[in-house]
């Protein structure tokens, strides 16, 4: 479900339509859950008819279809940024303050993903597929730490970004900036002692 190939939406008059179709089912999933929205409720947000909706998407699965692109290209290009440090907790701290920060900011969207996975196997499958690819990122990072231990970096990478995913879309997403500083500074602590045990269990 991607948006419709046609020459309005190319240009730059038509990008912002569409970005702006994008902010109102942001908000009206972020309202009431990505079930309870309807067109109706994006458009009226959006300010603009039916008819420029069905311009730009089919429905509004199609509209969280783009919106889920976006979010996850963000998070892969998140854990892609570089690990590299002298100070292992420093550099583990910033990079999960990254991810912290890029899940918090699309919380709204990766909840409405989540909540449309339940019933759509296409958005299931996306989920699947991307929390794969930037957990298998994660591993790469872990693997050299991890080498020669009893450890599998796949599922430690798992477990750790869960943890990250799990608190941050349930508890910050909602909270806002109240907590961050703390919760990021706890995760970076759980990560770098489990890390730790880890490395030295062989």
């Amino acid at each position: 479900m991607a948006e419709q190939d046609l020459s309005g939406p190319r240009t730059t008059r038509g990008e912002r339509t569409a970005a702006r179709l994008r902010m109102a089912a942001r908000e009206a999933f972020a309202t009431t859950g990505f079930v309870g929205a309807r067109v109706e409720d994006i458009t009226a947000i959006a300010g603009v008819s039916h008819g420029t909706f069905y311009t730009y998407f089919d429905n509004k699965s199609a509209v969280l279809d783009s919106l889920v692109e976006l979010a996850s290209e963000r998070l892969l290009h998140v854990v892609d940024e570089s690990w590299e440090g002298e100070d292992v907790w420093a550099t583990v701290h910033d990079v999960i303050a990254r991810f912290v920060d890029a899940l918090a900011e699309e919380g709204d969207v990766i909840s409405a993903w989540i909540e449309a996975a339940t019933n759509d196997q296409h958005f299931r499958d996306e989920l699947r597929i991307v929390r794969s690819q930037y957990t298998e990122a994660v591993a790469g990072h872990l693997a050299p730490v991890l080498a020669d231990t009893r450890h599998d970096p796949g599922v430690a990478a798992g477990a750790l970004v869960a943890m990250v995913e799990g608190y941050t879309v349930d508890r910050l997403a909602v909270a806002g900036s109240e907590g961050r500083s703390s919760a990021v500074h706890t995760l970076a602590t759980l990560w770098v002692g489990g890390l730790i045990r880890m490395s030295s269990d062989r």
